[in-house]
């Protein structure tokens, strides 16, 4: 597929068996977006909809069709090649935040850089805990933080080698109203330099993107 858009799906299907049948999760989603666009996937609980961010990001592949990310068919990338364009090029934030309970948050966010030998990693993961809010949390490890401080050192991790794509799956899911609220502003803010893709079952969190589809049997539909 060759396309200007910085992601791309086309005719995506995605099964998964269980011992008595087959069952379709996606069958055959479409979509492009654009460089710099902030999209919004909404759909009830059990729609797919984190199946379909895994698949976007590359840490899963679809039973049939393509996905095209950031100038990459992911279908001709082994699994090898798939972790090392994630994490140079795509930050991914989880909603149950995924830090490492033995790590501060310093360690937690120089963590992918250090992986690939990345220079400065240290002084890159203080940058990104500075530009989410937490210069002052870098020794504190998960236990010690609240929240709304793991899902920021999260997304200090996710944006730490600077991004092209942004992933966020619920990145508001497991939050307070003011701490989402904060969160999801930080998220904007950050938009500005990277494309952010999100999914999230709060509509008025969706309706801030400036553009959104919604996942319904198996399916993309344009608006909500």
């Amino acid at each position: 597929m060759k396309t200007s858009s910085v992601l791309q799906l086309k005719d995506v299907h995605y099964q998964v068996s269980s011992a008595q049948e087959n069952i379709s999760i996606l069958k055959g989603c479409n979509l492009d977006v654009e460089p710099n666009q902030s999209l919004a996937i909404v759909g009830r609980s059990g729609s797919g909809k984190s199946t379909l961010l895994a698949l976007m990001a590359g840490l899963d592949t679809p039973t049939t069709g393509h996905i095209e990310l950031l100038g990459h068919s992911l279908n001709q990338l082994n699994e090898d090649q798939r972790a090392q364009l994630r994490a140079l090029k795509v930050g991914f934030v989880f909603q149950n935040f995924q830090l490492m309970p033995g790590m501060n948050a310093l360690e937690n966010v120089m963590m992918p850089l250090e992986l690939f030998g990345v220079d400065q990693a240290r002084e890159r993961a203080q940058a990104a805990l500075e530009k989410v809010g937490l210069s002052h949390r870098l020794n504190h490890t998960p236990r010690a933080l609240s929240g709304g401080e793991q899902q920021r050192v999260a997304i200090a991790r996710a944006i730490v080698t600077e991004p092209d794509i942004l992933f966020a799956d619920e990145p508001t899911g497991n939050l307070d109203e003011t701490t989402a609220k904060q969160v999801q502003d930080l998220l904007f803010d950050l938009q500005h330099h990277t494309t952010l893709v999100l999914v999230t079952h709060d509509r008025a969190f969706a309706q801030l993107c400036q553009r959104q589809v919604t996942l319904q049997q198996g399916q993309l539909e344009a608006g909500l």
